[in-house]
């Protein structure tokens, strides 16, 4: 993994200056080595975490002919394949590593090359032949790509803080920025919290000519969620636990030491189970727990680890949110609200101390439908056929709905109706939040949902639901606060669950498969529990959801001393937020006792006390 940095500009003197001061803001991605390559007034530079072929895969690399060069941030799991095809082509090779495979990949199909990839990343192609840069991202958004642009100006990076020595950006605040993070925790792509800063979105590349004019900003890859009903239970639990395992064997490729996240839930554990059992020597796992029991999997984890005899390390993680917080803000770049930061930032702490690299669960939930806002809430509320229904009315009910819709009416469901799950501040709070001459500026902050909820409207309720959360939640909320936390450490997350081959299965997967009732209660993710059970046993597998969560509450409620704390920054004179919010709302909030919306604040209020 590797921190990655770009920039054209018009004064071509102060090029090498400029590369070298970007990517020192970006050093600790890869504090193996760095290097840059300057062509016609265009640098490319790289700051490298040494993963695979530790020796040859310095970078910027060329190919043979010098004609492309390339700075690239990731790991592609089948490179292995492409170097097989790309010699049958004709074209040779002087590393072992997966950079040369993109390299000679791009030499080979042009800007095809993104559709036969495998893998996690995002990376610059110089390409002196075509005077132009060419940019992509990864199909799911693991790896970041932020940049900017302006007159005869043109910069990117891995993250926003490595834009800050490019002289002429526009570094004003965007307050769309700062109202759709307070709705939904995050700033989606292609928006930053600056004006002048954008991020490539998932699965997408661009193409910039050596003036800085952006060419081209295609889509490659979309997920579709198309349910293939001809298919038993009993393939898609073959078939699934498969693909997983071959998933898992393929982003088991490494030059260095590695091991595995292990929270103690469904996915981590399942990852774990096909690690171990394809290792030799016993596998290294990583646990945060919490002193409240209510939201520690610990014990879980543990379990797992006896089970398959891992070296297992673990932390008790104290309530020390305020003490990381500057740390945190000063990574992410711009307001983070989602506080299972504070525990990804302390389990990579702990991996980094044995192991370069790690695989993780991370996807689990969204592909297979684990989230209780997809069962509980969701299917109980907004089930097109009334819950409330025997089940031999539910069986006919479709069919009557053809023949009588007026009197058996499918129920439906509107993006107004998920919001209603997923928001911190949703629009009435916002609007008495914001003072008065600000409170006509946010029409669009919902712009980009709306968009993804219309690309989703040919499924049912529970894929729409799915294809939401896959576009929204896990590339600007999960995968950027993995990808941060973690390389805030040097260390590399691999996310096998989130893999090409995984989720052409699992998206095709009918509902009926994924959710049903237990107990009169709606469970998700049953494709996984089943695959799980079989190693871990029913009542570990099927225990009541918890997630990757911080017990904020406990730690905001539970001493004066930190409740004190929280209303100094809030509400303290001369504060930042004063200029955006109104003190009486703000009030309400610091006294209150919503530790989400609490934590938003307070993540703002110290970005703004370090970005102001």
């Amino acid at each position: 993994m590797c921190g990655i940095v770009g920039l054209i500009q018009s004064n071509k003197t102060e090029l090498s200056f400029i590369l070298q001061k970007m990517l020192s803001k970006v050093q600790h991605r890869g504090p193996d080595g760095s290097g840059i390559f300057e062509y016609a007034g265009v640098g490319i530079g790289q700051s490298r975490l040494s993963i695979i072929d530790v020796e040859g895969g310095q970078q910027p690399m060329s190919d043979s002919t010098n004609s492309y060069w390339i700075t690239y941030n990731g790991e592609l799991y089948n490179y292995q394949e492409l170097r097989v095809q790309l010699r049958l082509k004709g074209f040779a090779f002087k590393t072992n590593s997966d950079t040369e495979v993109v390299l000679q990949a791009y030499a080979c199909w042009g800007k095809e090359c993104v559709s036969f990839f495998r893998g996690m990343f995002a990376f610059c192609i110089l390409d002196t032949i075509r005077k132009e840069l060419f940019l992509a991202r990864d199909q799911f958004g693991i790896k970041p790509l932020v940049y900017a642009t302006g007159p005869d100006l043109f910069a990117f990076a891995s993250e926003i803080q490595a834009l800050r020595p490019v002289s002429g950006m526009d570094w004003e605040i965007n307050l769309t920025g700062i109202d759709q993070f307070l709705s939904y925790q995050y700033i989606p792509a292609p928006y930053s919290i600056f004006n002048g800063v954008k991020k490539l979105l998932p699965g997408h590349f661009m193409r910039v000519d050596f003036a800085g004019s952006i060419l081209e900003v295609t889509q490659y890859w979309d997920i579709d969620f198309a349910s293939d009903s001809t298919k038993s239970q009993a393939y898609w639990l073959e078939s699934i636990e498969q693909a997983i395992s071959d998933s898992v064997q393929a982003h088991l490729v490494s030059d260095v030491p590695f091991g595995a996240f292990l929270s103690g839930g469904v996915d981590s554990s399942l990852v774990v189970s096909q690690m171990a059992k394809k290792m030799k020597s016993p596998l290294k796992t990583f646990c945060i727990g919490f002193e409240e029991k209510d939201f520690s999997e610990i014990e879980f984890a543990r379990k797992v680890a006896v089970k398959y005899g891992t070296d297992h390390h673990e932390e008790i993680v104290k309530p020390r949110a305020l003490e990381i917080l500057p740390d945190l803000v000063k990574h992410y770049g711009e307001p983070f609200g989602d506080s299972s930061a504070i525990p990804t930032y302390y389990v990579s702490k702990l991996a980094r101390k044995e192991v370069t690299m790690v695989l993780s669960g991370d996807g689990g939930d969204e592909l297979f439908g684990g989230y209780e806002n997809y069962t509980t809430r969701w299917i109980k509320h907004f089930s097109p056929i009334p819950e409330h229904l025997p089940i031999y009315k539910k069986a006919v009910y479709f069919g009557m709905n053809k023949i009588i819709p007026e009197k058996y009416p499918l129920r439906t469901a509107s993006l107004t109706d998920w919001k209603r799950y997923i928001e911190y501040f949703n629009q009435q709070h916002r609007s008495h939040l914001w003072k008065k001459e600000f409170q006509e500026q946010f029409a669009g902050s919902d712009d980009f949902i709306k968009d993804v909820w219309l690309q989703a409207k040919q499924y049912s309720h529970f894929h729409k639901t799915q294809y939401t959360d896959f576009k929204t939640y896990l590339p600007y909320a999960v995968l950027t606060k993995v990808d941060i936390a973690s390389m805030m450490h040097s260390l590399e997350v691999r996310t096998p669950l989130l893999d090409v081959e995984v989720i052409k299965l699992a998206s095709q997967i009918p509902e009926k498969f994924n959710t049903h009732k237990i107990n009169g209660d709606w469970v998700g993710k049953d494709i996984l529990k089943r695959i799980l059970t079989k190693e871990m046993g029913e009542n570990f597998a099927y225990r009541k959801k918890m997630g990757f969560g911080v017990p904020l509450n406990h730690w905001f409620g539970d001493s004066n001393k930190v409740q004190g704390e929280i209303q100094e920054r809030i509400l303290s004179r001369g504060n930042l937020l004063e200029n955006y919010f109104q003190r009486t709302e703000l009030e309400k909030i610091a006294f209150g006792s919503q530790s989400g919306k609490q934590w938003l604040l307070i993540f703002l209020q110290e970005w703004l006390t370090q970005n102001t």
